[in-house]
């Protein structure tokens, strides 16, 4: 039997595998002693017995109906039906996570047990990654009968540094850009789409005499790993219309099937075929920068907000606009920062060469 090993914060991991379907599966078992009323041995014991159980496929009875991890396999499975494949995806990879609450009752768990994994996360993620987890695990155990008010506290969040597209950049990447990737820098960095949206247009969807796109399906990944299509997008206001010079309409594939797909790859390859462009052309912004660049821009031309979110799908007001997108383009600062010295210099001049 595999041994458990001690942590630096006090709780027992024990590591196992074993083959699934031809491949090694590596599983880890980890239980802190405060989850067994502060004895240490206990919870060494039980990590061990839970990574045992496992390894040779025995129904131990510390898995009761109540417990966490039957909790979380019941509240995704309670959702297939009516979530989005990728938010079901991303659940079950959420699960890994709190693997220390596994083997106990969703109803006894308190506020230390997942502060206590917040602690964990804090090290090595961000305080919304964190925040993300946590908000799923207490939604399981809410559905589980767990009617705590947790009182938690996460890490301070730290300022995100974005990484916005100049104009030049765009330039560079649209000269370096075989067809294809031309109609895909152009969609995202003018259009404002993202990668699962430009994946999932048809050609049905694009009006060459209005100039416009439509922009009402997206691509997404299935809980088996597979792309498919789905015709609601992200959110609600994600479902909107685009509207984008004649000759970037141009640019966009043509054929005479309406349900034919404009491109013909899924999300991942997309995003590969973009990132060859961008280490060609020597630009660092990744695809869902130019994003970032389409609100940035519009912002510059002092286009209205509630404009730059409709062309973004963006709900009004979105707290996005002014916290992640609407980045002034750094040629526009520099223009700033040069009115704002000239002013200056003339103004103070005989005060400041006294």
């Amino acid at each position: 039997m595999a041994k458990a090993l001690k942590l630096p914060s006090g709780a027992w991991r024990t590591q196992v595998s074993k083959k699934i379907g031809g491949k090694l599966v590596r599983k880890s078992f980890t239980v802190h002693p405060d989850s067994c009323q502060g004895d240490s041995k206990r919870a060494k014991l039980m990590s061990e017995n839970m990574a045992a159980a496992w390894v040779l496929d025995v129904k131990t009875d510390m898995y009761s109906p109540q417990s966490v991890e039957k909790a979380i396999d019941n509240y995704i499975a309670d959702r297939s039906k009516i979530l989005s494949p990728s938010t079901i995806v991303n659940y079950q990879k959420m699960k890994q996570y709190f693997e220390q609450l596994f083997y106990m009752a969703a109803a006894d768990v308190t506020t230390q047990d997942i502060q206590r994994i917040i602690n964990d996360m804090s090290v090595s993620v961000s305080q919304k990654t964190i925040k993300n987890r946590i908000g799923f695990l207490l939604s399981v155990l809410d559905y589980a009968g767990n009617d705590r008010k947790f009182k938690l506290r996460y890490p301070q969040k730290i300022k995100r540094k974005l990484n916005t597209p100049d104009i030049s950049e765009v330039y560079t990447l649209l000269k370096n850009a075989d067809e294809i990737q031309k109609a895909i820098v152009c969609l995202a960095a003018f259009g404002s789409l993202r990668r699962g949206e430009i994946c999932a247009l048809k050609q049905k969807d694009i009006s060459r005499d209005l100039c416009s796109v439509s922009v009402h399906a997206d691509m997404v990944i299935t809980p088996a790993g597979s792309y498919e299509y789905k015709e609601l997008p992200k959110t609600s206001d994600s479902m909107r219309t685009v509207y984008l010079p004649k000759n970037i309409i141009a640019l966009l594939p043509q054929t005479d099937d309406p349900e034919e797909y404009l491109f013909k790859m899924n999300p991942t390859n997309l995003w590969k075929r973009y990132d060859r462009l961008r280490k060609h052309s020597g630009v660092s912004a990744g695809l869902h920068d130019l994003r970032h660049f389409a609100a940035s821009f519009r912002s510059d031309l002092n286009i209205p907000s509630k404009y730059i979110e409709e062309v973004g799908g963006w709900a009004k007001d979105s707290h996005i606009m002014t916290t992640i997108y609407d980045n002034a383009l750094s040629s526009t600062r520099k223009k700033y920062v040069h009115l704002t010295n000239e002013f200056i210099e003339k103004t103070f001049q005989d005060a400041i060469n006294l």
